[in-house]
């Protein structure tokens, strides 16, 4: 159970202002109370209540990555139950409080398989209530911009798959990311949307036009963005002029959010303060796709249980291949939320608490569950990260309950 705790002499990134001194009281896993120094007397008098002088560090609405793979030997789509446990231990120490398990393009069983695992782990005691449910990323995406996806294992979302997958993993599915133009798109959309999980565009070269129908049809966010996504195309007919694609649609319409990667190497850094100018406050996120060895330090190699080989450098992962084509070649992130939240402040010129928003309501609020987390309000659950100047988390409490 939670214990009922006071932070104070911090710096507050409540919801509606920042307190440049205050504190934050939770009680019964909730927040109770969130006000200035000099006003805090009455939290102070209940002797049940833990007190933690935070020394001046932020105390911020707990990170939310709607976008990973897995971290440090973790893997959520090879490993089981209380490996994934594990591996949600280490997101405490980088201040993520919710998360989605996100898998790979698969046959259907093994993605069924890993969801059910997601959804035993999200029992857990201590770390459960950090696993939102599961990211399906694959395998209806688009075979030029699969990505790190396996070629293999790419489909079109035929109705007998796709209700077989619904019917046995959808109440854990929380999110599902297709390409817009594959035969059975719309259809699919309309069928995620209607059972409450949130469609989402990417791994795609649509056209306006699919793209549009698409967000028609309920989708409401983009993976990635500016990573394995064409956003234009030259018009086959008119030499050198470039017609309307993802990008626009999913530019124009306000009700759509955009997640970027939060790694200079996978985004390049113009597109951040782009997407800050041109995206409403509350539809632009920060993800970090990341993949077993985020968190590692630089040069860990990671060897899969396929054969291959990769390592770790300046936060993302590169082959390493007796093929000199292949060997360096990128192949995932390596960051951790708390890196990329550093990076978006130096990439798009924010302060801390604009740019929070990326990596905690805004995440919130594309998932739905913005009523009950995602940002520091009085009622709301008491997920909190206590980060410093760089944005290294010094403490992480889930439903008011410590778990870094």
């Amino acid at each position: 159970m939670a214990d009922d705790f006071l932070l104070y002499n911090g710096r507050v990134l409540a919801e509606t202002q920042t307190l440049p001194r205050g504190y934050v009281l939770s009680r019964a896993g909730r927040v109770a109370s969130i006000g200035t120094e000099w006003t805090s007397q009455e939290a102070w008098r209940d002797g049940a209540v833990v007190k933690i002088d935070v020394d001046g560090l932020s105390i911020c609405p707990g990170l939310i990555d709607m976008h990973t793979h897995g971290i440090m030997d973790v893997s959520f789509m090879e490993d089981d139950v209380p490996a994934m446990v594990r591996g949600l231990s280490a997101y405490a120490r980088y201040g993520v409080t919710r998360l989605l398990a996100t898998t790979l393009a698969n046959p259907y069983d093994a993605i069924i398989t890993q969801a059910r695992r997601v959804a035993a782990a999200m029992e857990d005691a201590t770390y459960g209530a950090m696993l939102h449910g599961v990211h399906m990323e694959g395998p209806w995406l688009a075979a030029r911009c699969r990505g790190g996806h396996d070629l293999r294992y790419l489909r079109e979302p035929e109705p007998r798959d796709v209700e077989k997958v619904l019917g046995e993993a959808g109440n854990v599915i929380r999110t599902v990311t297709f390409a817009p133009e594959l035969p059975g798109s719309i259809w699919l959309t309309e069928q995620l949307a209607y059972r409450g999980i949130v469609p989402i565009l990417g791994h795609t070269e649509a056209t306006w036009e699919q793209a549009r129908a698409a967000i028609l049809a309920g989708a409401r966010h983009v993976t990635h963005l500016y990573d394995a996504t064409l956003g234009y195309k030259e018009n086959p007919g008119e030499a050198l002029v470039m017609m309307p694609g993802m990008e626009t649609a999913a530019l124009y319409d306000d009700n759509v959010s955009i997640e970027l990667i939060g790694c200079p190497v996978h985004v390049p850094e113009p597109f951040f303060s782009f997407i800050d100018k041109v995206k409403p406050a509350g539809k632009k996120i920060v993800v970090t796709d990341s993949l077993v060895g985020a968190g590692q330090p630089e040069g860990t190699v990671i060897s899969f249980r396929d054969g291959h080989k990769v390592y770790v450098e300046k936060g993302v992962l590169r082959m390493i291949d007796e093929d000199p084509k292949i060997n360096g070649n990128l192949t995932g992130s390596a960051i951790t939320l708390n890196v990329a939240l550093r990076r978006l402040q130096k990439y798009a010129g924010l302060l801390l608490p604009e740019a929070i928003r990326w990596v905690s309501l805004n995440p919130a609020m594309t998932l739905g569950i913005d009523h009950e987390t995602g940002s520091l309000r009085v009622g709301k659950l008491s997920d909190i990260a206590v980060l410093d100047e760089q944005c290294n988390a010094r403490m992480t409490f889930v439903k008011g309950k410590r778990v870094f």
